[in-house]
């Protein structure tokens, strides 16, 4: 076993509680046993989040990203992307290879973010059949707060927002109350499973939407239609999935609903307020400046001048404690902690320690 624990953007510490459902005996994908498994799992996801369905699928938080966005998105469609981190960049790829038009409205510095009320009155300007926006963009430790009141506002535009919650679901607000249409995000972040099932969170709309047919040039493996046929109709999945994943992604959020989710996000947001209180006594600056933006699952830091990220993040791990440094041009400069999953304050205070020790010695 490795001696270190886990403070990564994902995968995360996972209970031994979630673990150990995890080494339950195989079964069949057709059978009722597994059809119950399916039922549990999709049924409690869809009521943490406020969906009117959730679908699984075998995969990465990529992979339902993708899915939700060739789903949906056909080629010609008029999108506007947000962009404020690598994932945003990522997203705005992918649309552009599915033939979507794209726009994307980029932030000018790292740790900055398009402000809502910009961002409406861009929608404002008409044409735009989407929103496409990263709730929690790890890259950079941002959340987007503003993402309920502009969801609002671009649902009466007639403007669907889709959403990429890989990281913030479900610390972050209930998300399809807010007027998202679909969110998408994964077993192996927040929800402190193992990485394999990638998920689709359906508004009522988007719902409708997919009864209506086949999506047109979509990868069976990410049509959402499929998915949903097979769900509405047999309880099933159309392809093979990850029965272990979902054995542990169905005893993960029974933690959750015995915890409350209340107590779930408030246990997060302690764990990053040490984070954010702390380093920068130390000489590090948090990336993001206002605190409202600031992630409570992914934090971010610019390290001292005399500190390089990689050599921090190489010096943790020797100790026992596995961070993550920036990416792109920012791993030199920056590193990310994450606080999901099965660590504790005592943990983040460990770790926080370390981190002082490290720096005074350069």
């Amino acid at each position: 076993m490795p001696g270190y624990k886990l403070f990564t953007p994902g995968p995360v510490e996972v209970p031994e509680r979630v673990l150990q459902a995890q080494a339950k005996p195989m079964i069949t994908h057709r059978g009722p046993e597994f059809q119950r498994l399916l039922a549990s799992v999709v049924e409690d996801l869809a009521e943490l989040s406020g969906a009117e369905e959730a679908l699984v699928m075998p995969g990465s938080g990529t992979t339902a990203v993708d899915a939700m966005l060739w789903s949906f998105v056909e080629t010609g469609t008029r999108v506007l992307v947000l962009v404020y981190g690598d994932f945003g960049r990522r997203i705005a790829e992918s649309l552009r290879e599915r033939g979507a038009v794209v726009e994307a409205l980029a932030s000018r510095q790292p740790g900055e973010y398009p402000d809502p009320e910009h961002v409406a009155a861009r929608l404002e300007e008409g044409g735009y059949d989407y929103l496409v926006l990263v709730q929690n963009e790890t890259s950079m430790g941002i959340v987007y707060s503003g993402l309920g009141l502009l969801a609002e506002k671009a649902y009466e535009m007639g403007v669907k927002v889709l959403v990429d919650a890989v990281s913030a679901f479900p610390v972050e607000d209930p998300l399809l109350r807010k007027g998202v249409y679909a969110a998408a995000t994964c077993s192996h972040k927040a929800l402190a499973a193992p990485p394999g099932a990638a998920i689709v969170l359906l508004g009522r709309e988007a719902v409708e939407y997919l009864e209506k047919g086949r999506s047109r040039n979509t990868p069976p493996a990410l049509d959402l239609r499929r998915y949903h046929r097979f769900l509405a109709e047999r309880k099933e999945t159309p392809f093979t999935p990850p029965v272990t994943i979902l054995y542990a992604l169905n005893e993960a959020l029974n933690m959750v609903k015995e915890e409350g989710l209340a107590r779930y996000r408030e246990k997060h947001r302690e764990r990053a307020a040490l984070l954010y209180t702390n380093l920068p006594q130390i000489g590090f600056d948090t990336v993001v400046r206002d605190p409202a933006y600031r992630s409570i699952t992914v934090t971010a830091f610019k390290t001292p001048r005399e500190v390089e990220a990689p050599r921090l993040v190489s010096e943790l791990r020797r100790r026992g404690y596995v961070v993550a440094p920036g990416m792109r041009e920012h791993k030199d400069t920056m590193i990310r902690i994450g606080v999901m999953g099965a660590i504790t304050s005592s943990d983040v205070r460990e770790l926080i320690e370390a981190i002082g020790e490290i720096v005074k010695t350069k």
